[in-house]
């Protein structure tokens, strides 16, 4: 019995026994299998180790590896991945000078501060961008809906743009001044043109309008800003009288147009186109002196008129074309082409330059004595006597060539006083003398006398 009592206790030790054993022996697997996958792990790092080493101190590999890092670099600076990739690739792009389109009640309100041009930035594909720019689809509207007197600041908007394109404007915003318009009327008055493209041998006669007044729609401050109102006739190509439709323009006090509502915006005029005209004889005024003694015997004109074209009051005043001609140069007979300079007002003529055969001939002298002293312009009706009665004639000498010479008399010639800016009392004033012959010089013996001027 006591026997049987220690094997029953002597069992559980055993089986504790066994199992620490088992345990023991798992516990040497799992720290065999650790250290196996420890050494498994190192074995694989030296081998890629090795390899590295292999392939970063190889001389071929350190090529290859800069050759990778150009391209690399030109890749990225210089987009060439858009040659490759574009419609894949967000791009960006500027439309420039939209015009802005204004929502408002403009026949009561006069607007002012908004852009007439904005830019768009575009961001988005590529493909997208370029669809947008070439459709031209797009807007940009100022809504100004319900907006009443005074400053505002009002977003512009992108309109019809694609979704799939973000647009930022610049300008984005605007500050904008509201006023209500009120109504005056204006006398037109009137220019011509483009006369530069009409046949120059024409005069436009003074416009008749069907209406001589107009009204006009603005603010007050604007109207007050207004200078005049024109029509404009146009008369490109005119060489008859006509009738046309002249828009209406409003001025400022500098000349610069206004924006402003002009009722009518344009009205009917009519314009009568005559050609006045006069022909008038071509006189060569030589000048200075010809060297070696020599004098012009004659010159021949290829053309001896000309016909003008201007205005009847102008035209009355002009009896001949003057042409000087230098002659201090002349040693022999020459031919010479000399321009038409046209007298002010003077619209054009029938030529612009003559051609002048100039002959030369030996100089003479000749004095022509006692020739009467006359006056001009005496415009302020002024009476003069002479301090010396005997100055009240003159010798003149004359230098030309025989011909020339022996043709004056004493009828040819003509000394006077210009009495138009003599003063009162007694004064120093100067002779002055005309030809009938300019290829001869004549100078006065005396070039002053001594008068008393009195009312």
């Amino acid at each position: 019995m006591a026997r049987q009592r220690v094997q029953k206790q002597s069992k559980p030790q055993e089986d504790k026994l066994e199992l620490a054993k088992a345990i023991a022996s798992q516990g040497q697997r799992v720290a065999r299998t650790y250290e196996s996958i420890e050494n498994t792990v190192i074995r694989i790092i030296r081998w890629f180790s090795t390899a590295f080493d292999k392939v970063l101190f190889n001389r071929f590999s350190k090529s290859v590896a800069l050759v990778l890092a150009i391209l690399m670099y030109v890749f990225i600076n210089y987009n060439l991945g858009e040659l490759f990739f574009e419609s894949q690739i967000t791009a960006g792009g500027k439309i420039n000078n939209i015009p802005v389109t204004v929502i408002a009640n403009d026949e009561v309100y006069e607007i002012s501060g908004l852009p007439t041009q904005v830019n768009a930035l575009l961001v988005g594909e590529y493909a997208d961008i370029q669809l947008v720019t070439n459709q031209k689809a797009y807007s940009v509207v100022a809504d100004l809906t319900g907006l009443v007197e005074g400053t505002h600041e009002v977003n512009l908007s992108a309109k019809d743009f694609s979704s799939r394109v973000d647009v930022v404007l610049q300008p984005s915003t605007a500050v904008v001044t509201i006023k209500k318009k009120i109504s005056q009327q204006f006398n037109v008055g009137y220019d011509f043109v483009n006369t530069d493209k009409m046949n120059q041998e024409f005069e436009l006669g003074i416009p008749t309008f069907e209406t001589t007044e107009v009204i006009i729609r603005a603010s007050q401050s604007t109207i007050e800003k207004i200078g005049n109102v024109k029509a404009l006739i146009d008369v490109t190509g005119v060489d008859a009288s006509f009738s046309q439709d002249a828009i209406l323009v409003a001025y400022d006090q500098q000349g610069n147009r206004m924006d402003v509502d002009i009722i009518p915006s344009s009205i009917y005029a009519t314009v009568v186109v005559t050609n006045p005209n006069k022909s008038v004889s071509v006189v060569i005024i030589p000048q200075g002196e010809i060297p070696n003694g020599k004098a012009i015997e004659s010159i021949a004109l290829d053309q001896q008129a000309v016909t003008l074209f201007a205005s009847e009051s102008i035209l009355q005043t002009i009896d001949s074309i003057q042409i000087p001609i230098n002659v201090t140069t002349l040693t022999s007979d020459t031919v010479q082409v000399a321009e038409i300079n046209l007298p002010s007002g003077v619209r054009k003529s029938s030529v612009t330059r003559v051609s002048m055969n100039i002959k030369l001939g030996d100089a003479v002298t000749r004095t022509i004595e006692n020739l009467p002293i006359d006056y001009r312009n005496n415009v302020n009706g002024y009476q003069f006597t002479l301090v010396n009665p005997l100055e009240a004639y003159a010798n003149v000498d004359l230098f030309g060539t025989q011909s020339n010479v022996d043709s004056i008399t004493a009828d040819d010639i003509s000394i006077y006083i210009d009495m138009k800016d003599v003063g009162l009392g007694e004064q120093t004033v100067t002779l002055y003398i005309t030809g009938t012959n300019n290829l001869v010089r004549y100078t006065i013996q005396k070039q002053t006398i001594d008068i008393i001027v009195t009312k």
